[in-house]
Parts: structure tokens; C-alpha cells; sequence
């Protein structure tokens, strides 16, 4: 089983090598304590046009990417749920609308794009001591019914951490491939990483160690159906 996994860890690592080249996250993060970290970054159009501020509520941190040439997405959290928006010059922002409602809290929602039509949505969701990561994927059908990612045990929130600092990181190819790492639930110096290929689906979540640990241990995480 050791061997299994160190050959999921160097397959995922060639996967990610060889697209580098292609991948993007345009993302802008806008309002409340995102991890811009240079302020409220713009959001345009492909002619670099301004793109109006999604319908969120004062102080919301929104992710916010330009998912084609003249369109936009946008997707924050509201009471305890996602939701998402979308934009375009004719239209102006659609209203607000739950990905899904189920039961628990969501939060640390991350959003993708190629810039020609798709992206992906990857949240944290818990109930009780049950942490996991959804997914929602957008095309030309719009968002798909949010799933679990396979495998993932984010980590639970450490007293003190800065909003959005164990959020998953996504970059999302011209093809419309997915690279996603966050910190891991399972040990302290570790990371998860994942990768989403189109028309598949997504891989199972894998470990990896990190150089260091952080420097506050995350509570140990309940039994999870996750391995």
C-alpha cells in the first residue's frame, strides 16, 4: 500500500509538471478578509473593461473570475450556504442562488476558470466534527449538483488562523483541468492534493509533507468515511 501511494504521489506530481505552462487562476478576491492581500483586486473583461461588484452583502469575502471573453462568475457564502452569481453586459449580475442546501456550514468557497466558459467551485463543509470538501463544475449547462471530492479531509479551523489561510488553491487549465492542494486534516505537516481532469472526473485526494509544520496543530479530526 506504501508503494501505492508513493506512485499516486509521483503520477499526480508528473500531471501537474507537465501542465504548468497552461494553468491559470484569475481569480479576484473581493471584500471582507480575502487572501488578495493587496486590497480589493479589480475584476475585468477581457478588453479590460471593469466589471461591476457581484450582489453580495457588505464585508462578504467573494470570489469572483471572468469565465469567458464577456461574462463573470462570482460565488460567496450566505448563511451557512454557497452561492453563486453570474455576470454578463446584457444581463448584469443574476441573483444569488444556493448551489445546494444541505445541511451543515460551508465555508472557504474557492472558484477557477479557463476564461472560455467553465470553472470550478471547491468549498469546506462540515457537520459536527465531519469535515469534507464539495465541489460544484460550470459549463455551458451550468453549475453541476455539488459531490464530495474523493478523499479530502480539510483541515478544521485552528483558533486564531486567519479567514480563508486553509482554503483550498485552484488552478484551472485551458482544457479545463483542475489542480487543487489544501492543507491537510489528517497531519499537521502535510497537504492534500487532487487533480480534476475533464470528462473523468476527479482523482482521489493524496498527502504529501510540507517542510514545515504550522506552527498551531489542528485539532485531531473525527473518524471520516474520507480515507
Amino acid at each position: 500500500m506504501k508503494l501505492r501511494g508513493l506512485l499516486a504521489l509521483a503520477l499526480l506530481a508528473a500531471a501537474i509538471a507537465g501542465c504548468d505552462g497552461s494553468r491559470r487562476n484569475d481569480t479576484a478576491v473581493l471584500g471582507g478578509n480575502g487572501q488578495g492581500g493587496g486590497g480589493e483586486q479589480a475584476l475585468v473583461d477581457a478588453r479590460g473593461r471593469a466589471i461591476p461588484r457581484p450582489p453580495a452583502p457588505p464585508g462578504t469575502t467573494v470570489q469572483a473570475v471572468r469565465s469567458a471573453e464577456d461574462a463573470a462568475l462570482a460565488a460567496w457564502v450566505a448563511d451557512d450556504h454557497v452561492v453563486a452569481s453570474a455576470w454578463t453586459p446584457a444581463t448584469g449580475w443574476s441573483a444569488p442562488e444556493p448551489l445546494e442546501r444541505i445541511y451543515g456550514e460551508s465555508r472557504d468557497v474557492q472558484l477557477a476558470s479557463n476564461g472560455q466558459g467553465q470553472a470550478m467551485a471547491v468549498w469546506h463543509h462540515r457537520v459536527g466534527n465531519i469535515h469534507s470538501l464539495r465541489f460544484s463544475r460550470f459549463d455551458a449547462n451550468g453549475w453541476s449538483l455539488p459531490d464530495v471530492l474523493p478523499g479530502a479531509l480539510p483541515r478544521p479551523a485552528v483558533a486564531g488562523t486567519p479567514a480563508g489561510q486553509d482554503a483550498p488553491q485552484l488552478q484551472m487549465d485551458a482544457q479545463g483541468n483542475v489542480m487543487a492542494q489544501w492543507p491537510s486534516g489528517f497531519h499537521a505537516n502535510e497537504l492534500q492534493v487532487a487533480r480534476y481532469t475533464a470528462g473523468q472526473g476527479w482523482s482521489r485526494a493524496v498527502s504529501e509533507p510540507v517542510a514545515s509544520a504550522p506552527s498551531a496543530s489542528p485539532p485531531s479530526p473525527a473518524p471520516s468515511s474520507a480515507r
